[in-house]
């Protein structure tokens, strides 16, 4: 019988238990004590791998004031001592690096259509500057977010993406920017490299799930270490229990069916006895959580005691919609 408190390989690293922590939002960046008191809170609570909140490399990004900025003089000093938190628990970080807006000095949020090929390999050189600093201060590795509706998610969704030269049209096309980012991040970087995935949206002639599926297909092959699947909107669109659950299970099995990489689901799971449930009727090996460690970050600690529980997040959103890293309730 599988359960979430197994302890389990994860690609190239050990993990004590299945769940993933997903970060988001960082608004106690003034107090970083706060932010180190979460992290322990977590780390020691029993979780198998934390992704760190959102690190903005753009200073005027949309969701810059929300995000610890890698430009901080801070930056270096916080994210080591997170890591060094993590460590002491013998739990894995992966630095969640992502951007909404692309902007080429006084020109702002410069459409995917309308990058030169020097714009595409500004964002290649920062993103793995980027993953060099998260190497440099003793992450495990990197996060990349080519989900949700982050940059990255628009370049390789054929909704948005009309280009006409080697980085439009097919999905390897689509792909090509994030496929060559990552094959200089696996030959030059030793880092864990995960990439967050949409499993399709709902924009006619959009990213549907057969393109999301060649697209896993394809990262596997320059060197993925993970996947996480994920949706557009997701905390919103899991708003009542399971809504949606069922459609996004059904691709993740069949992802799992179809790469030789680990997989992470997520989707608004609160609960210990369905999650171990999915566990053992379905191939599905680690599951992501994000609210009930925004309600609760040691919630785990009482899980594994009591060998059941439930978060006692509301999954009312507040810390999605109003981007805080703190609970409204609690």
């Amino acid at each position: 019988m599988k359960d979430i408190f197994d302890k389990c390989k994860f690609g190239d690293l050990t993990l004590n238990s299945r769940i993933v922590r997903t970060g988001l939002w960082e608004s106690q960046q003034d107090d970083l004590d706060a932010i180190y008191n979460r992290y322990e809170k977590i780390a020691s609570s029993g979780v198998g791998l934390i992704t760190s909140e959102l690190y903005s490399i753009y200073l005027k990004d949309k969701f810059t004031e929300h995000s610890f900025k890698m430009s901080n003089p801070n930056f270096m000093i916080k994210a080591r001592k997170v890591a060094e938190i993590t460590h002491s628990y013998d739990v894995p970080i992966l630095g969640q690096v992502e951007f909404i807006k692309f902007n080429r000095g006084i020109d702002l949020d410069i459409a995917v259509n309308d990058l030169t090929v020097d714009d595409i390999r500004k964002i290649q050189s920062d993103m793995i500057l980027a993953a060099q600093r998260l190497q440099v201060v003793g992450f495990d590795g990197i996060q990349l977010s080519i989900g949700n509706n982050f940059f990255l998610s628009k370049f390789i969704n054929s909704y948005y993406n009309q280009r006409d030269d080697d980085y439009g049209g097919s999905v390897f096309n689509r792909m090509r920017l994030v496929l060559e980012l990552v094959k200089v991040m696996k030959d030059n970087l030793d880092l864990h490299i995960s990439v967050k995935i949409n499993t399709f949206d709902e924009r006619k002639d959009g990213f549907d799930s057969k393109e999301s599926l060649e697209a896993c297909k394809l990262l596997e092959k320059v060197g993925v270490d993970s996947i996480q699947v994920t949706r557009p909107l997701s905390p919103l669109y899991f708003t009542k229990k399971l809504s949606g659950e069922g459609e996004l299970i059904d691709y993740t099995t069949q992802l799992i069916d179809s790469v030789d990489v680990p997989v992470i689901v997520g989707g608004g799971f609160n609960d210990m006895l369905h999650m171990n449930e999915l566990l053992n009727n379905t191939n599905i090996e680690f599951m992501s959580m994000y609210r009930p460690f925004v309600s609760q970050g040691d919630f785990l600690k009482d899980w594994k005691c009591n060998s059941e529980g439930k978060s006692r997040c509301l999954m009312c959103n507040n810390c999605y919609r109003t981007k805080t890293s703190t609970c409204y309730h609690y």
